[in-house]
């Protein structure tokens, strides 16, 4: 689990050149009317770009880290976003209703994840039919996933593997819940 001693340092300028915010919130299909939940928010790097996308939906952030979670509330206020939620827990046991969201979406956070398989099975099930999950990973994370990783876990989950994006800086996996 990443420090929350360390968390300015996911918020610093030269990280747009690695992970723009923008680009990975063009990468989650965005409807403005979504219910979003974002595994691992940390201290809100890609929050307020996407909170900013759904004028009539809602940004849920959920971490396994109570400060990690102050910080990106900070961040969100200071952007006045007011569509916002905040839950702490635990991937592999997610605290929210069955189908009660249109996309899921982490970044760098599935390889921390102690049980993957489990957590991927709570994403599943918090999607709609027809909800979309994303992961990315990005160059560096001593906890990056491959693709050839990722796809075994999420069909035995009920997701199909959409579209991926392979850079070499960052790499996203979409999948959608038949």
């Amino acid at each position: 689990m990443y420090p929350v001693e360390y968390a300015s340092l996911l918020l610093k300028p030269l990280r747009r050149l690695i992970a723009p915010p923008g680009r990975l919130a063009s990468r989650l299909d965005l409807k403005p009317t979504d219910t979003v939940l974002e595994i691992g928010c940390g201290p809100g790097y890609f929050s307020p770009t996407v909170a900013r996308r759904l004028d009539r939906g809602r940004l849920v952030l959920f971490d396994a880290q109570p400060g990690m979670i102050a910080l990106a509330m900070r961040r969100l206020r200071q952007a006045a976003a007011t569509n916002v939620a905040a839950v702490v827990g635990s991937a592999e046991q997610l605290p929210f209703t069955d189908q009660a969201f249109d996309v899921v979406f982490m970044v760098t956070v599935l390889g921390e994840v102690p049980d993957q398989a489990a957590a991927m099975r709570e994403i599943a099930r918090v999607l709609r039919p027809g909800g979309r999950l994303s992961v990315s990973e990005q160059l560096g994370d001593a906890d990056r996933l491959r693709q050839s990783d990722l796809d075994p876990v999420a069909g035995h989950s009920g997701l199909v593997a959409e579209r991926a994006w392979r850079g070499l800086l960052l790499q996203t996996f979409n999948y959608r819940k038949a």
